[in-house]
């Protein structure tokens, strides 16, 4: 093709046609430059279409990420709210008098005492950011939603380790000094992980147990405890119910890119 175009600028140069040569050259150049810009624009289109599926990519993952934190944000509030009905039950009575109370004791205490925390399914979110992808996310709306989300966890994350300081000094600690999970067959717990309640146990034993279920809801430093994890789980489930509202606005406008 291009010796074919070079005879041609040869002959016209032999039959000095000099302005039909530059009109030729002229044209000759033009067809380059487009050539060139068809292909940049072929090449760019192949770009967005890769970028494009990336991004895909990325807000399902994300998608996912979210729905898996929707359950867990929903389970937290529940077992945040449990901590606080329990809390404040245990704060009313001065001491189990019955089998049926000792047994209510017994479960709001592991209620309240229990561990809990939510870690966050944000991978997709951290490998968007680690790669530097994150500008493949075309709606800054989105962007602007996820920052804000990883600055809610991390004030839940502060909050929770806050909690937790307050339940080491004022009742883990304190705890120690107790008996841990006296209506539970702990052969049960360690070999098969179930908490299988203990039915029957003698009346001294009942009396017992009693008797340090009361001197656990009297002791102070226990009930200051107590009440440190009613405020701070209430506001726990305050930040839970803001990142809900984040989750699922996040969730709405995720939807919608995908319809593209």
């Amino acid at each position: 093709m291009i010796s074919f175009f070079r005879k041609i600028r040869q002959k016209l140069l032999q039959q000095n046609r000099v302005t039909r040569y530059l009109v030729y050259a002229i044209g000759e150049i033009l067809l380059v430059v487009i050539g060139i810009l068809i292909a940049l624009q072929v090449n760019n289109w192949n770009e967005n279409r890769l970028d494009r599926q990336l991004e895909k990519k990325y807000l399902k993952g994300l998608q996912r990420d979210l729905n898996r934190d929707t359950e867990g944000l929903d389970r937290m509030t529940i077992n945040r709210k449990d901590v606080i009905n329990s809390a404040l039950r245990v704060m009313k009575i001065d001491a189990p008098a019955t089998m049926q109370e000792l047994r209510e004791v017994n479960d709001d205490f592991l209620k309240i005492h229990y561990w809990y925390e939510f870690t966050p399914n944000n991978n997709t979110f951290h490998e968007l950011t680690s790669s530097g992808n994150l500008s493949l996310i075309r709606n800054d709306t989105i962007k602007d939603l996820l920052m804000s989300m990883e600055v809610l966890n991390a004030e839940i994350v502060q909050n929770r380790n806050h909690i937790r300081r307050d339940y080491e000094h004022y009742i883990y600690d304190e705890l120690a000094y107790y008996e841990w999970l006296p209506l539970i067959n702990l052969d049960t717990l360690g070999l098969k992980n179930e908490s299988i309640p203990i039915m029957e146990i003698s009346e001294d034993r009942f009396e017992a147990l009693c008797k340090e279920a009361g001197e656990i809801m009297n002791n102070k430093v226990i009930r200051n405890g107590w009440t440190l994890a009613i405020a701070n789980n209430a506001y726990m489930i305050e930040l839970y119910q803001e990142m809900r509202k984040h989750n699922a606005r996040l969730q709405a406008l995720i939807e919608e890119e995908l319809k593209d």
